[in-house]
């Protein structure tokens, strides 16, 4: 094989590994790639240890973005009967090309060097559930890490309630039922948003003008697929509410996915926000064994919303409990119309006489 033909672009100079290893050894190799590796420690533990076996090396060293250093792109280090040790920094991998050597030495070095795989960051996000042209699909999207701190955020009585939560939508196989519910502002949304974030599951949403879709058969197909997974109805009144103030209520299907037959085998785990009143719901999702747990959330209580608002920087004199939104909006402008108030009374008219 000719040596230019190791170029696989000759006008970048660029070598292919393959091509290369071709030209050394004459023969096709084995190959084994490494993904998501930290090549620029693991050269450096390689060097240290290997040092001594290394026959040859090549490398490329190119200029990348615009930057300008130029940087190494490609390392590539020979040693024992035929093994080639390719570090492709760009492309954060490294490809074990070999032949003749045993393949425990290749597993020796390929295994030391596995510990050096970078951390993937793990970008939270949600499953939205739309109706499509061939019925509901799942569109997921990116969601934006809260910086939220529950002690700060919430009242003393919730910490062991958000514990508990967290806990058992971190366990794996589990189910059940989690019943969020409060006045608007409070709080319910942004916590909501801090467990998906938090917790590594797959999490679907289900917007409020499709609570219907959750008796739809296409949605246990979806969850099927999705299995131990998180699913969380925000405004799930239309959901929730007693069947028998209801004539069609989903309750039934809720509690088919939360707690039934099927539920042993998706392990989906519900979260629930909504406003109406507690008392409303449907007695059978507040059972033992199905409910994880319920939670009324209520204004900041007045000391904490002091402290909250002086965390956030602002000098108001907080002398009554606030909502969460009333805290953190304080410098916008209200644009709520005060109400309007027709007073009941008698109206009073002038005596006339009349002879």
């Amino acid at each position: 094989m000719p040596l230019s033909e190791v170029f696989a672009r000759r006008e970048l100079r660029l070598i292919n590994e393959y091509r290369l290893f071709v030209a050394h050894y004459n023969s096709i190799p084995n190959a084994i790639h490494e993904n998501n590796i930290d090549c620029e420690k693991a050269i450096s533990w390689f060097l240290e240890n290997w040092k001594s076996e290394i026959k040859d090396t090549h490398y490329i060293k190119r200029y990348f973005n615009n930057k300008r250093k130029a940087e190494i792109n490609d390392l590539f280090y020979f040693l024992y009967e035929d093994l080639m040790i390719d570090f492709d920094t760009n492309q954060s991998m490294v490809r074990f090309l070999f032949r003749e050597t045993e393949l425990s030495k290749v597993e020796a070095i390929k295994k030391a060097i596995c510990k050096f795989k970078a951390k993937k960051r793990r970008v939270p996000n949600i499953s939205l559930l739309v109706n499509g042209a061939d019925g509901l699909v799942k569109k997921t999207m990116d969601i934006n890490r809260p910086k939220l701190k529950i002690e700060d955020n919430y009242n003393d009585d919730f910490k062991e309630i958000h514990q508990t939560i967290f806990k058992r939508l971190s366990r794996k196989n589990d189910k059940g039922l989690v019943l969020l519910h409060g006045k608007p502002g409070t709080g319910k949304t942004s916590y909501i948003r801090y467990l998906i974030s938090s917790v590594k599951k797959n999490v679907f949403f289900l917007p409020p003008n499709m609570a219907s879709a959750i008796t739809n058969p296409e949605l246990i197909s979806i969850l099927i697929d999705n299995a131990n997974s998180v699913f969380v109805i925000e405004d799930a009144e239309n959901v929730i509410v007693d069947r028998e103030n209801v004539g069609s209520s989903p309750v039934s299907a809720l509690l088919n996915i939360s707690d039934g037959l099927i539920a042993d085998c998706l392990n989906i785990q519900i979260i629930c926000s909504f406003n109406t009143d507690i008392s409303k719901i449907d007695n059978a999702l507040m059972r033992k064994g199905r409910l994880i747990a319920k939670y009324e959330f209520k204004e900041l209580e007045t000391h904490k919303a002091q402290q909250l608002s002086n965390k956030l920087g602002f000098t108001t004199q907080i002398d009554q409990p606030m909502t969460l939104t009333s805290i953190y909006n304080q410098d916008e402008k209200s644009f709520l119309q005060k109400e309007k108030r027709n007073p009941i009374g008698f109206r009073k008219y002038d005596e006339v006489s009349v002879n």
